[in-house]
């Protein structure tokens, strides 16, 4: 009798495949760099490079830092799409698409995708040492600026700022500890100051008094 030819694996197969990475190798890695690995594991094992493949992919290897939380068997697909927005947009671009149409691998994509590679081996970074002092501080508001929490604030929304939304403009998430959120915050505040953004100040203020009990952890 001959042999039946195997069928073509399907993302489905190929991401199930996928094992969890130690927490210890990534539990200093920031999330964006996560997904970024996530998303260079899928261009590799040649699957589609779906918002809906790259949520299950960085589940399955980052389970501890995208997990929902209470339901660590099920994946935070809104904090990976964070992520997945904040490496498309403008002020970053590390990785080419959109969530609706679909992602694709730039030059600059393989480059972070290294970075990220790097870091959860433990090998420094000379990427992250290149831009100069000021320069990180004009990318780090320009990030502010793109954020959803300065976003509605402009808008006049203010009442629909939430917590979710200041942990990712503190660069954190609701697991970050409230010391590293408020840290965050003032080296936020410091650069402003020092870059003389004054709209972005009075923003700061009115976001700390904002999210002063949140931050404080009662």
């Amino acid at each position: 009798m001959a042999s039946k030819e195997r069928l073509p694996m399907t993302d489905k197969e190929k991401i199930e495949k996928l094992k969890a990475i130690a927490p210890t190798k990534y539990e200093n890695v920031d999330l964006d760099h996560l997904v970024m690995h996530a998303v260079g594991q899928l261009d590799r094992m040649g699957a589609d490079l779906s918002c809906e493949n790259a949520v299950v992919a960085a589940f399955r290897l980052f389970p501890k830092k995208f997990s929902l939380p209470g339901y660590p068997s099920y994946p935070d697909g809104k904090r990976i799409h964070d992520c997945l927005f904040r490496c498309t947009f403008k002020t970053k671009k590390w990785l080419g698409g959109k969530t609706r149409q679909g992602f694709s691998i730039t030059d600059r994509s393989r480059a972070f995708i290294k970075e990220a590679e790097d870091l959860l081996s433990g090998v420094p970074s000379d990427r992250t040492k290149a831009p100069s002092h000021t320069r990180r501080k004009e990318l780090l508001l320009a990030e502010v600026l793109s954020s959803p929490a300065y976003t509605k604030f402009r808008d006049g929304k203010y009442d629909s700022i939430s917590e979710s939304d200041a942990c990712y403009l503190l660069q954190g998430t609701r697991d970050s500890s409230r010391d590293t959120l408020r840290e965050n915050l003032l080296s936020l505040k410091r650069f402003v100051q020092e870059l003389e953004q004054a709209d972005l100040a009075k923003f700061l203020d009115w976001f700390e008094k904002r999210f002063e009990t949140f931050l404080s952890g009662t």
